[in-house]
């Protein structure tokens, strides 16, 4: 559903780079100095052949959206039970095959409008699409799954126990906590799109979750 948002295309392959460790050494510091230069070759190597993601070309995306949302908003009525209607092959089911046909042609040519008018190439809104989704869909789960919230109830719950209960209980904390910060650190998102695309991405945060939110209104059929 996400890739479908933007452009209707592109993945979310939230994977990263592993390499093994440096080899052990009895010399003091040379594992710890091999270590550190593997942390940051894969630091350096973070995002390598992900779309460049600028300031500039995310205005112009937010811009994109915004008329995208207007056009699905108008149109996604004429898209709906176009399957159904293909499966009834009545003379009338036909008439209206082709004029929701009519609305898919109407969709792209709006399409094409809107890159012109943001100045963005095809590439351009898939590359950005890939990484919008990516920062802004983790954001959306984060707070769909309330995390944080989780995790604050079960450290209160930690407090209130007995030693013993509270240790049993430190191994689910640590994982939630760990789960907690991924999410708002986007670590996962950072190892596969790089540091540098992230963080323009958030400079429009509160906007592209507005958008996000809405599109997933308009094609779910709740937009008001």
């Amino acid at each position: 559903m996400r890739k479908a948002l933007w452009v209707l295309a592109g993945a979310l392959a939230l994977s990263g780079c592993k390499k093994d460790g440096a080899a052990g050494s009895d010399v003091p510091g040379v594992e710890d100095a091999g270590a550190a230069g593997l942390d940051a070759l894969e630091a350096a190597e973070a995002g390598a052949g992900a779309y460049g993601v600028t300031p500039e070309k995310l205005t112009a995306y937010v811009a994109y959206q915004r008329r995208m949302l207007e056009v699905y908003g108008s149109q996604v009525k004429g898209l709906q039970g176009l399957g159904v209607l293909v499966d009834a092959g009545t003379p009338e089911a036909m008439a209206e095959v082709r004029a929701g046909l009519k609305v898919v042609e109407a969709k792209a040519k709006a399409e094409a409008e809107a890159r012109a008018s943001a100045g963005l190439s095809v590439a351009d809104i898939n590359g950005l699409a890939q990484v919008v989704t990516a920062v802004i869909g983790q954001r959306q789960l984060g707070r769909t799954l309330q995390y944080e919230d989780e995790l604050r109830k079960l450290e209160e719950l930690q407090q209130k126990l007995p030693p013993e209960q509270r240790e049993e209980l430190a191994a689910q904390v640590a994982s939630m906590r760990r789960q907690v910060e991924s999410f708002q650190k986007l670590t996962d998102v950072r190892r596969e799109y790089g540091d540098a695309n992230v963080d323009v991405v958030l400079t429009r945060e509160d906007e592209l979750m507005k958008n996000y939110q809405e599109m997933l209104r308009v094609f779910t059929g709740t937009r008001r």
